[in-house]
């Protein structure tokens, strides 16, 4: 039986993880099922007018005390609930060098640590593990106050200090006494290297070469790697994603259509993480797939003009996986040109690969 005691037993043995990324912030509800929601964090409106998808109230969260220098008493909504209401948009989107010195990213962070916790809860001493984007892991600044936001650690051997927030009717002491943060590329390598309970799964699949192509909304992240170690030179970071094909396909379907006035970027991704390719001009129906492939084709194409200069000497000897949320939308162009040079993978669950991944080499360090 899982008692409150037994359960921070666990947790105290075992990591959080969750990625928080520039668009969605991945983690396990109550410790169960990932979990999917936007990377939005608002200031909670006193105005009236809020538009409800479903009974389910919303949870203001509240930064009471504690080291990660978020205004005390302030009450934001994160998540699901920063889109059913509230009027301004506090998230920070841009590199962890930005991201690390504002309030919403760390809330962002304490937000998926307390979903996490299991069913009555609310009092946890923690490990937490975490993805970095490629450039932002190899910045030491970022993850020294990253580390002291979190843990409240100002050395190594300090203790930690607790956070206590509010988030509903509920009041969380959350204790996050070490943190581990990966480069987010090596997440998806490392759930082909390890089981679910952090265990390597054969010691031959450690000597596998693989090229890690991590596309999201607006950065794209990439690694080299045999095994989990780095192929020298082949690391980096990009600053196109997803969105950049969607702003493109929106400049080529107004152009087609000029009447399309009030066509913003965000309702041609929409089309294409549907798979849809029909807009509506005068109350008619348009097929626009020439313009979205286009728009698809010319940011697979910016991306990989910058990643195989870096891939091109070894290439022939690994293969290519791809993930992330943009990954999935732009699978088949990405494809179609890297084919003729190695096998391109997209990998299941896209999405949540590098969470899960991020939380199966945390178990594995965690039992070394």
């Amino acid at each position: 039986m899982n008692t409150p005691l037994t359960l921070l037993a666990k947790l105290a043995r075992s990591a959080i993880a969750a990625d928080i990324g520039n668009i969605n912030t991945k983690y396990r509800r109550q410790g169960g099922a990932w979990e999917i929601e936007p990377s939005l964090v608002r200031m909670l409106s006193s105005q009236a007018g809020y538009s409800f998808t479903n009974d389910t109230p919303i949870r203001p969260l509240v930064y009471r005390s504690g080291p990660a220098g978020i205004e005390p008493y302030t009450p934001y909504l994160v998540g699901r609930d920063a889109q059913r209401a509230g009027i301004t948009d506090v998230a920070v989107i841009g590199s962890a060098e930005l991201r690390v010195q504002a309030p919403a990213y760390l809330l962002l962070h304490l937000y998926a640590i307390i979903a996490s916790l299991p069913a009555g809860v609310t009092n946890a001493h923690i490990a937490f593990a975490g993805g970095l984007p490629v450039e932002d892991d190899g910045n030491p600044q970022v993850k020294a106050a990253l580390r002291q936001r979190l843990t409240g650690k100002a050395e190594p051997a300090s203790p930690p200090i607790p956070h206590v927030l509010e988030w509903g009717d509920h009041e969380y002491t959350l204790t996050i006494a070490r943190t581990s943060f990966i480069p987010q590329p090596i997440g998806a390598v490392a759930t082909l290297l390890f089981s679910p309970d952090g265990r390597i799964c054969t010691n031959g699949i450690m000597l596998r070469q693989r090229y890690a192509l991590d596309i999201g909304g607006g950065t794209t992240d990439f690694t080299g790697r045999k095994g989990l170690e780095l192929v020298p030179g082949t690391e980096g970071g990009v600053r196109l994603g997803v969105q950049n094909a969607a702003e493109t396909a929106r400049a080529l379907i107004q152009r087609r259509f000029p009447s399309l006035r009030q066509l913003d970027a965000g309702q041609v991704l929409a089309l294409l993480r549907q798979g849809e390719s029909t807009v509506y001009v005068a109350g008619e129906p348009c097929d626009v797939r020439a313009e979205l492939q286009t728009a698809l084709n010319d940011t697979a194409s910016a991306i990989l003009a910058q990643v195989l200069p870096r891939w091109e000497r070894t290439l022939a000897q690994g293969e290519v996986l791809l993930f992330g949320g943009g990954g999935q939308v732009m699978a088949p162009a990405i494809s179609a040109m890297l084919t003729p040079l190695t096998p391109v993978t997209l990998l299941d669950d896209p999405i949540i690969r590098v969470a899960d991944g991020i939380e199966r080499l945390a178990k594995y360090r965690l039992q070394g």
